[in-house]
């Protein structure tokens, strides 16, 4: 218990904590859902709501201040890497780097198999660079314009998109959630990523058959072939030099992950390739530039498909990113810093009876804290904290743990629809997560995977030297 100028602070009881937890999603369900608005004042609302219950319960300003500060500084890398993107966008549609993507994916992508060829390609890049962010902002963008120009419905292009940028980001050994699992937890690295396939190799094969499906249905007839797709290839001819080596960009991405440069340097170098090619290849102004890199880049080029391509990046539509970013962290620290996470958290492990459904309520619990903040790192450090000693005392190898952490905390990121990994989204493709949610498959059946394997008690490794029976 924390002293305070006030006196001695209350502990805030289980009742309250989910009132307010509770409040949240009333809140943000009804006013984004019901009456169209953005989650950013829902959830200033659920903010305000959770500071006046921790100053009546006696935490000062101070306090709950700390834990606001706390909570954004730990993300001050992502909200970088998030503006970077911005500016990354905006460069490479000057310097027709994703022109020229679009461009050749028309003419080599398979109208049927495209959803599967999105879900392939932004889990192998995603892989490589340890970036869901990344990879939307670079090859999503490219595959959503080649989907839109083949008449795939964009909020099933976004949600393939996503569930392959989601895939890598739980996957790779670069990711930033993929180390934060098993460092909370206590395993290793590369422990933790075997046990992952158990549950990620099922749902992916299942993502690919259902997106199959789909792109069968969507895909097939005159798509791709039709007059739109021609008057894309022709707009895009007319209003960029389209040529071959305007590929380095994305391929520079690649390498700096073999070279082992870190996001944020790597981001901006290949961001000023484009620069570079939006200068000298493009023949932008450098006022113009200048104002793409900012606002985002501007043109009409005669086909509506190709400007919704193109008129987007730069650093001020990832504001509203950050904003909503900062809102929901701003939330999770007070509901954290004044207890009322704890007070929730530690009444579900109350009820915790066996090997079974600790690992079942790691997992539901982690998808709760992620709906109820919209954040990532809060849903694996606050799960993973409050039910390792948990795993500790059944002797349950932390591997377990991070793996249930990761298959809710993480892969439902993209989903939440005022969550840093939604707005970014809509920001970068101009569809918002309300649309595209359903169809991010990954994202909802990755969970229901991980819930089914421990309910039945399987890939549970103990440490023991054999196998203790899931009771």
């Amino acid at each position: 218990m924390k002293k305070t100028s006030e006196g001695q602070a209350r502990p805030v009881g289980f009742r309250t904590a989910a009132a307010v937890f509770v409040l949240l999603l009333v809140l943000v369900v009804s006013m984004t859902a019901g009456l169209g608005s953005s989650p950013h004042i829902p959830l200033l609302l659920a903010c305000i709501a959770a500071a006046c219950v921790g100053a009546v319960h006696r935490y000062t300003w101070k306090e709950m201040l700390e834990g606001i500060s706390q909570a954004i500084s730990a993300a001050i890398p992502a909200l970088l890497i998030i503006l970077s993107v911005g500016i990354l966008i905006a460069a490479w549609v000057a310097g027709g780097v994703i022109p020229t993507m679009v461009y050749y994916g028309l003419q080599i992508i398979s109208p049927s198999f495209f959803l599967v060829t999105a879900l392939l390609l932004c889990s192998i890049v995603s892989v490589a660079i340890g970036s869901s962010l990344s990879t939307i902002g670079t090859v999503g963008v490219a595959l959503f314009g080649i989907g839109s120009a083949i008449g795939i419905p964009p909020a099933m292009t976004a949600g393939a998109i996503v569930s392959g940028a989601y895939f890598g980001d739980k996957m790779s050994p670069l990711s930033d959630t993929t180390n934060l699992a098993p460092s909370v937890s206590g395993a290793g690295l590369f422990d933790h990523i075997r046990h992952m396939t158990v549950t990620t190799a099922p749902t992916y094969l299942i993502c690919i058959v259902i997106y199959a499906v789909l792109g069968a249905v969507y895909g097939g007839g005159d798509a791709g072939s039709g007059k739109e797709v021609a008057e894309t290839l022709q707009a895009l001819e007319t209003s960029f030099l389209i040529h071959p080596l305007l590929l380095l960009p994305p391929l520079l991405v690649l390498l700096m992950v073999v070279l082992k440069i870190p996001a944020l340097p790597g981001l901006m170098g290949a961001a000023g390739l484009g620069v570079i090619a939006a200068l000298f290849v493009q023949g932008v102004s450098v006022q113009e530039l200048l104002s793409a890199l900012m606002d985002g880049f501007r043109a009409e080029t005669g086909a509506a498909a190709v400007d919704t391509l193109v008129n987007r990046g730069g650093i001020m539509s990832m504001m509203k990113t950050v904003a909503l970013m900062t809102l929901a962290l701003s939330f999770a620290g007070i509901f954290e810093r004044t207890g009322m996470a704890e007070a929730l958290l530690r009444k579900i492990i109350s009820r915790v009876k066996s090997d079974r459904g600790l690992v079942a309520a790691t997992v539901l619990t982690a998808w709760g804290v992620l709906i109820g903040t919209g954040q990532q790192y809060v849903a694996i450090i606050l799960t993973g904290r409050l039910f390792r000693p948990l795993y500790e005392e059944r002797r349950l190898k932390p591997q377990n743990l991070s793996r249930a952490l990761e298959d809710a905390g993480t892969v439902f990121g993209g989903i939440v629809p005022y969550s840093t990994g939604a707005g970014f989204t809509e920001a970068a493709l101009g569809v918002s997560a309300w649309q595209y949610g359903f169809f991010t498959f990954f994202g909802w059946i990755n969970p229901l995977v991980s819930i089914i394997l421990a309910l039945l008690g399987k890939s549970m490794p103990h440490e023991d030297d054999g196998r203790k029976e899931a009771s």
